[in-house]
């Protein structure tokens, strides 16, 4: 089986890396000024959608657009039915890249690209190991038992109303993998949590406007702020920065006519290692209440004093722990502020045995008696599969079959389309000690590890196909 896959896949190397960059080309990121029925998400979402069924169909599948929200490939027998979950949108392109973020551009064994790693690497690997998988058995002249099924979502990236839609209508699979985390096997991920906070301030003061944040799933890397032009204030502020670490933060301030324009430049990442970046919301706002700039708005000093560059939730007594899942991790994701208004996003991952109202009432009882409005936005509870089931243990097979390593289980804070499905557990494609850089300037998947985890993946559809 393993010589059949390997052969196979050899041979197309070539034509992967090529349906890949096409993919990698399209910038699929969620647009509603494009939304329509036609392309609920956008119509670049709908263009990456439309790439990869095409992608399937030439490899003679049968795919299927269901009602523009999930792309669908099926092959196999009548028997359980193994879901693999992978989306086409990715998260805005950002700032900081060294390569254009929507060419697939390949240096240095790398392949570069938003989406590279999250998610149409593995979505376009998926379909050429399952080609891969059907080649195999059939040489071997082996009638599958069960089905595996392909599924790319559309809106994984933002509020999963693609597969919320799928699901309702055609039912949810009772087992399968996600190919959107890590290797070796993610059988866990914590709850995530996006609270919306809302000030009314009188802006009558110095702030007049300030902007940061893409997504709340992504670590800020830009944040700036306008202020009415005061001298004090510019004074404080100059003084305050040329104190601060070099190493760090980038803050600037430039003066034009009456107004001061102070801009923060931090570290992107994503969400669920909020420690391996820099927010530069939390810092642009400490910078503004040191210097007296939030006096109008008791949620931006909330959020200056309580948060800032905190991702624990210390100060806010919400740094809860397990040891199945470990720390909670917070981030303060988006901000924005204009006339008397201000409103901010957090996306919090917490714990696998702790639930989202002990982190809420944390948070009601932080606030009271400001004026501050506070929203819960969306609430995925945690996700847990037991290690033991026949699905992780073919994955463990599978994996060790082409590392020589074991495959242990572990929890992460990402969230996968996994926990969408009782026993979905999240799989590949970053093998260990690489660095995480979806959701960063510069995505990239090693090439080698591409081919490698494709084959994984060949590998374990194959055996689930035969039970």
């Amino acid at each position: 089986m393993k010589k059949a896959i390997d052969n196979y896949l050899s041979e197309h190397e070539n034509e992967m890396m090529m349906a890949l960059a096409g993919a990698l080309g399209i910038p699929s990121v969620k647009d509603p000024s494009t939304a329509s029925s036609r392309a609920p998400f956008g119509k670049e979402v709908d263009r990456a959608l439309a790439y990869v069924l095409k992608t399937a169909a030439e490899h003679q599948f049968t795919a299927e657009n269901m009602e523009n929200y999930v792309g669908r490939v099926r092959w196999g027998g009548d028997g359980t039915q193994y879901a693999v979950l992978t989306h086409v949108d990715v998260v805005p392109e950002g700032t900081g890249w060294s390569v254009p973020p929507f060419a697939g551009t390949v240096k240095d064994g790398r392949l570069y690209g938003r989406g590279a790693t999250d998610d149409k690497g593995p979505a376009i690997a998926s379909i050429f190991a399952l080609a891969a998988a059907r080649a195999a058995l059939i040489a071997k002249h082996i009638e599958p038992k069960n089905a595996i099924m392909l599924l790319f979502g559309t809106d994984e990236e933002s509020g999963w109303g693609d597969v919320d839609y799928y699901f309702k209508k055609y039912g949810v699979p009772e087992a399968g993998f996600s190919p959107d985390a890590e290797f070796p096997i993610v059988n866990g991920e914590k709850g995530i949590l996006n609270l919306q906070l809302v000030g009314h301030g009188t802006r009558g003061g110095i702030l007049r406007r300030a902007e940061g944040g893409t997504r709340s799933n992504v670590v800020p890397q830009h944040a700036e702020a306008v202020l009415v032009s005061d001298h004090d204030k510019l004074q404080r502020l100059q003084g305050l920065i040329e104190r601060l670490p070099k190493e760090e933060f980038s803050v600037s301030v430039t003066l034009t006519n009456d107004e001061v324009k102070v801009e923060v430049e931090g570290v992107s990442a994503h969400a669920s290692t909020p420690e391996k970046g820099l927010n530069a919301i939390g810092k642009l706002l400490q910078v503004l209440d040191a210097v007296h700039c939030l006096e109008d708005d008791e949620s931006l000093q909330f959020l200056a004093r309580e948060i800032g560059t905190e991702w624990s939730g210390h100060r806010l007594g919400v740094d809860f722990a397990d040891e199945i899942s470990g720390v909670l991790t917070l981030n303060l994701g988006t901000l924005h502020v204009d006339h008397d208004d201000s409103t901010a996003i957090i996306n919090i991952r917490y714990p696998i045995k702790v639930t989202s109202k002990q982190v809420t009432d944390q948070f009601i009882n932080k606030l009271l008696g400001t004026k501050v409005d506070f929203n819960v936005m969306s609430d995925q509870v945690p996700h847990y599969v037991d290690p033991s089931t026949p699905l992780v243990e073919t994955l463990k097979k599978a994996y060790a079959e082409y590392t020589g390593a074991e495959a242990r289980c572990m929890t992460i804070g990402g969230g996968t389309y996994a926990r969408a499905i009782p026993g979905g557990v999240a799989f590949g494609p970053l093998f260990p000690g690489r660095p995480m850089t979806e959701h960063g300037p510069d995505e990239y998947i090693e090439i080698s590890d591409l081919f490698k985890a494709t084959r994984i993946y060949a590998y374990a559809m194959a055996e689930l196909l035969i039970g």
